[in-house]
Formats: structure tokens, C-alpha cells, sequence
């Protein structure tokens, strides 16, 4: 698990350091599929959807949703099974991308842009993609059966 959690930071950083140095500043809008999918640069201080909160409040935060997910994480679901091992590198590895992103640059770098979405990460997909697992499949990966 620590070996696919290091590849997914590694690719989250690579792309990001991609969109720091190809993409436009300011950011033009290069158009992937039209303009439902472009990749524009977008550097985010804030948290999601752009809200802005102190930096270090930010870091905090992050920290202690990490510890509290780690805690429910370990007394509720079961690590026999790879979708839970697969759903839990994802989230973790998306946040501590995310993290590494503010301690590093002060802000996280956004690139990802659908036009009736705000733009997102690698990391933002990660985190998204292992929670709908868990969603999905809550009633398997849980310890204790529901």
C-alpha cells in the first residue's frame, strides 16, 4: 500500500510541476475536449471551491480530518479486502498531496477545469474516487457488517 500511495503523490506532484511550467500565466484556458474540458493553471490559498481560510488554520485542520480518518479508518474497515487497501490510499494520498502542496508553495495547484465545475487536482480526484468507493461498497469493506 505505501508503494502505490507513493506513486499516486508522485504523479499528483509531477502534474502539478507540469501545469507550473507549461501552462499559461496568467492562465489560458488549453482546450482538452472543447470547452468542457480544459486544463488552465489556478493556484488556490483557500480550501474548496476556493473559500479562503488562513493558511495555517488550513494545515491544521488537515491534519486533525487526517488523524480523525485514520482512527474511524482502522477500527471500522476491513484491510483484508484491496478495495478498502485501494479506497484508503487514494484518500490519504490525495490529501497529503494536498498538504505537500501548502507546506511547499504556501497554495495548492489546480489545473483540471470542467466548464460547470470549479478547477481541481489530481489529489481532488483521488480523494473523490475513494470515497465513492467506500460508498459503494460500505457494506463490504466495513468490519462489522450493517
Amino acid at each position: 500500500m505505501m508503494l502505490l500511495m507513493l506513486s499516486l503523490i508522485l504523479a499528483d506532484q509531477f502534474t502539478k510541476l507540469c501545469a507550473i511550467k507549461f501552462l499559461p500565466q496568467p492562465s489560458q484556458p488549453i482546450k482538452i475536449l472543447g470547452d468542457f474540458l480544459t486544463f488552465e493553471k489556478s493556484l488556490n490559498s483557500g480550501i474548496a471551491f476556493g473559500l479562503q481560510i488562513h493558511p495555517q488554520v488550513i494545515l491544521i485542520l488537515s491534519v486533525i480530518i487526517i488523524l480523525f480518518v485514520l482512527k474511524i479508518a482502522k477500527a471500522e474497515l476491513n484491510f483484508a479486502l484491496q478495495s478498502t487497501k485501494w479506497a484508503f490510499a487514494l484518500i490519504l494520498s490525495g490529501a497529503l498531496g494536498n498538504i505537500l502542496d501548502r507546506l511547499t508553495r504556501g497554495e495548492v495547484v489546480d489545473f483540471i477545469a470542467f466548464n460547470f465545475w470549479p478547477s481541481f487536482n489530481l489529489a481532488d480526484a483521488f480523494i473523490v474516487v475513494g470515497v465513492a468507493i467506500v460508498l459503494l461498497f460500505h457494506k463490504r469493506i466495513l468490519r462489522r457488517r450493517v
